[in-house]
């Protein structure tokens, strides 16, 4: 009797250590997976456009559309400022950009020859005027951000 309930009790823990062990590799993978998510998303070729538009008086302008053009794929991006004039665009492949700012009851500003590099971050700030949409201003200049010494902004 006693080897028999030794060798059902020897079985019985051999199956809890194979649950056991099986949800230990299940936690693993998984943690293994998310890990492996974080890490290649981190690694990002990707480039990023941030700004603020405001009016000549300096006041934000809400609600701006912003359309960022490839000008080499023509592949058109599109966003729109907050309530703090902020805009953001992510996940720009490298290349040279056309960007252009609109909203109803001012001038359409553009700003062309945008160049983005892998995981640029480039600030560009826009100052629109009040007139027709169909009228355009054209921006000058435009920085990365990461460049020392210098702040990026276009007028």
């Amino acid at each position: 009797m006693d080897n028999l309930a030794t060798r059902v009790r020897f079985a019985s823990d051999r199956a809890i250590l194979s649950v056991t062990s099986l949800r230990r590799a299940a936690l693993l993978a998984v943690l293994f997976g998310l890990w492996s998510e974080i890490y290649v998303h981190a690694q990002s070729t990707n480039a990023s456009l941030t700004g603020r538009i405001t009016d000549s008086s300096k006041a934000v302008v809400a609600d701006a559309k912003i359309i960022v053009i490839n000008t080499s794929t023509r592949i058109r991006y599109e966003s729109f400022t907050n309530q703090t004039g902020s805009y953001y665009v992510t996940n720009l492949p490298p290349g040279t950009y056309r960007i252009e700012a609109e909203r109803l009851g001012f001038k359409a500003v553009i700003k062309s020859d945008v160049i983005l590099h892998v995981q640029d971050t480039l600030e560009i700030n826009f100052e629109m005027e009040l007139g027709s949409a169909s009228e355009a201003s054209l921006c000058r200049e435009a920085l990365p951000y990461s460049t020392p010494n210098l702040r990026p902004s276009a007028q």
